[in-house]
């Protein structure tokens, strides 16, 4: 597993050495991620890399092509897409010979560079989302971003909604972050078919990830997420954590399939809404919304 380490660092210097590492990015096991900025532009280092203030550096591992595919399809729908509310993608490239001893590098190693957006985490402003109104809003403005994957050609599922991956902009609009566990609908995935869960954080899966049911994983295990998170905004905690009792892994994956929270009504959320987001965070997806078109048309009739 890939970790920030002094020989990392090291080696970043050695490929970009005008870059000024800032900061880190929390742990995420498929990655790590940095924050910094290029001070000049070296002959080695990307084209106008100096005049692109401060940016996002993601570094990645792999042993075979098969799974270089896998981690740059990140890097190639963050290149298609024509949008502020995803990050602008900057640089890619693949080193496969180490820069000090110039042999075969293995793994090889998947570098992105991407804007930083001047933002603050949502999970660090959740309890600004307290009211009906601003959650709806919020809600719909996701669901318009998202539609970009959801109604891409390749048909793609973002599979890890959560705060941790949302930012909000000055200007209060919203920014999705982090697409690599991003997934085509209805392929056949690079994970392990046998596995007793999909890839996923636990308290923001849907059923079909938290029982590795690829056939069902579609735009609605978005719409579960996405409910999830407008469920804690109004009561102000995580409907599948239990408070009470210390949160083991697959404890919080087995109320996701089977504890149905009480009705958002409870939290001061009027009959219509609450009603929207039990019905995004139905247990079995066809419960769900059918089309995006019709989850938007409930939601405009509540503004």
């Amino acid at each position: 597993m890939l970790a920030d380490t002094p020989e990392l660092r090291e080696f970043i210097k050695i490929i970009y050495p005008s870059f000024g590492l800032h900061s880190t990015a929390k742990a995420s096991g498929q990655r790590v991620v940095y924050f910094g900025r290029f001070s000049a532009r070296q002959d080695i280092e990307p084209h106008n890399c100096d005049s692109w203030g401060d940016v996002v550096l993601k570094i990645s591992e792999a042993t075979s092509r098969s799974s270089i595919s896998y981690l740059q399809k990140e890097i190639e729908i963050l290149k298609s897409l024509k949008t502020d509310c995803f990050p602008k993608l900057f640089f890619d490239e693949v080193i496969t010979i180490d820069p000090v001893t110039e042999e075969n590098l293995n793994p090889m190693r998947i570098i992105s560079i991407e804007e930083k957006v001047d933002s603050q985490n949502l999970t660090d402003i959740m309890k600004l989302y307290n009211k009906e109104e601003k959650v709806v809003s919020f809600l719909i403005e996701m669901i318009n971003a998202l539609r970009l994957l959801w109604g891409h050609s390749q048909a793609l599922v973002h599979r890890d909604l959560k705060p941790d991956n949302i930012l909000v902009k000055r200007n209060g609009r919203l920014v999705i972050i982090d697409l690599g566990i991003l997934r085509q609908e209805g392929v056949k995935g690079v994970t392990n078919s046998f596995n007793a869960i999909g890839p996923c954080t636990p308290c923001y899966a849907s059923p079909e990830q938290a029982t590795n049911d690829k056939k069902n994983i579609s735009f609605k295990t978005d719409m579960f997420a996405l409910g999830i998170i407008c469920y804690e905004m109004l009561s102000g905690s995580n409907p599948f954590i239990d408070a009470n009792s210390e949160q083991y892994f697959d404890d919080v994956l087995e109320r996701v399939c089977s504890y149905n929270p009480p009705s958002l009504e409870t939290h001061g959320a009027s009959n219509e809404f609450s009603r929207v987001i039990a019905k995004m965070m139905s247990k079995e997806p066809f419960k769900r919304y059918r089309t995006v078109e019709s989850l938007l048309k409930d939601l405009e009739a509540l503004v």
